[in-house]
């Protein structure tokens, strides 16, 4: 359970740094290898080469919110203010190696590096941002969680009296390259928590070998796990299915098989003969889940029809009974989810409270939108959308 005071900041964090969902989702364009004759094999090397290392630059903009009245966060009176900075642009390479071709199955790991590639006025990564602390309030709910609930609001206390003693605030400021991809030491940190450990007895976690933390530190020029997808050998009708990831068929995060399973591709690339009337099933690691998108209405691009899907309100409404399986809490109180707009990830991070929402809270809950000034939800620049042509189902970007 996560207490009052870091449900609150948790959900300033949401706010505070907002990364888009589509970034996070890794949706990519991938050129036409989705044809009768396309099916990924060594055999076929061009087919095998677009897919392996997709040639087409694949470019990630970075927004983060900029908190300029956070002087005085325990001040209930003050509506935090937040300035929108960005983009911060980057090129993401990926290249899939050690695959194995069997039963018209790949089985494969994917790294991911990321390029900066700044665009005209970026204001630069050693920009500083005033924003949430997340660690600060990680260590705040891991006491929470550690302690006995007869001490829980003692040693709660001492743990914020040595956050306060060591200089540790709610609120931080950081440069943007430390915020992504560099990470900050938590030395400081790991000195409080050696010392509450001390005093208190409580056992802790391991602490880590290397003390940093960044949204993406660690990330780059790494992979996200060993997948296993169909080759489209089986029948293209099934081509990109993820079949298994790290070894197994479902996830073990959440509360029951339902929310568990592991559907769809990666969002790279989608079976031919698009249906506009069935659901696009994408799971990608870093949500720790599936998620859809449905079929909203044809666009053009360049000439070119394509099916535009968009990723409806439902999968992010928490009191959806499909959905309610994603809130660890619901079963002991369901008034503990969070509202429609936020997804609760603390299973899958080892009980960090952390949580992910759309850019500026489009499609949540209004008071979340309400909770700040400065943000302002807009279909067309914050909805979670992709183009497929009808035919090939390849990805289409202006």
């Amino acid at each position: 359970m996560v207490s009052g005071i870091v449900k609150t900041g948790i959900v300033a964090a949401v706010g505070v740094v907002v990364i888009v969902l589509s970034s996070t989702l890794g949706w990519i364009l991938v050129p036409d290898i989705a044809t009768s004759e396309a099916i990924i094999t060594a055999d076929n090397e061009a087919v095998f080469a677009a897919w392996s290392s997709p040639p087409v630059p694949v470019y990630i903009d970075f927004f983060l919110f900029n908190c300029t009245n956070c002087e005085d966060p325990t001040d209930q009176d003050v509506v935090l203010h937040l300035d929108q900075l960005g983009p911060f642009s980057f090129t993401e390479g990926r290249i899939k190696y050690g695959v194995i071709e069997k039963n018209g199955l790949l089985t494969y790991r994917e790294n991911i590096t990321y390029f900066h590639t700044p665009g005209v006025g970026e204001l630069g990564l050693d920009v500083e941002v005033v924003t949430v602390n997340p660690v600060y309030f990680t260590l705040a709910s891991l006491i929470s969680d550690l302690a006995p609930e007869d001490l829980a609001d003692r040693l709660s206390i001492i743990m914020h009296n040595k956050l306060d003693e060591e200089g540790e605030k709610p609120f931080m400021k950081r440069k943007v390259r430390e915020m992504l991809f560099d990470g900050w030491s938590l030395q400081p940190y790991i000195n409080i928590l050696e010392s509450f450990q001390n005093e208190t007895g409580i056992e802790l976690p391991p602490l880590p070998d290397d003390p940093k933390f960044g949204f993406f530190y660690g990330r780059n020029g790494t992979n996200l796990g060993v997948f296993k997808i169909e080759s489209g050998a089986n029948g293209l009708d099934q081509l990109g299915f993820i079949r298994t990831w790290n070894g197994k068929e479902s996830v073990d995060y959440w509360n029951d098989i339902y929310c568990n399973m592991i559907n769809g591709t990666d969002g790279a690339i989608y079976p031919p003969l698009v249906d506009t009337s069935e659901k696009v099933y994408i799971f990608t690691p870093d949500l720790c889940r599936s998620v859809y998108a449905t079929y909203e209405r044809d666009v053009e691009t360049e000439g070119i029809i394509g099916n535009r899907f968009t990723v409806p309100e439902i999968v992010f409404n928490t009191y959806d009974p499909e959905n309610l399986c994603y809130c660890p809490d619901h079963k002991i109180d369901p008034d503990l989810c969070f509202s429609t707009g936020i997804l609760d990830m603390r299973p899958c991070l080892f009980g960090a409270p952390v949580l992910l929402s759309t850019p500026h809270f489009y499609m949540g809950d209004e008071k979340y939108v309400k909770a700040f000034t400065g943000l302002a939800p807009n279909k067309e620049w914050h909805e979670t959308h992709f183009d497929l042509e009808p035919v090939t189902a390849a990805r289409l970007c202006k």
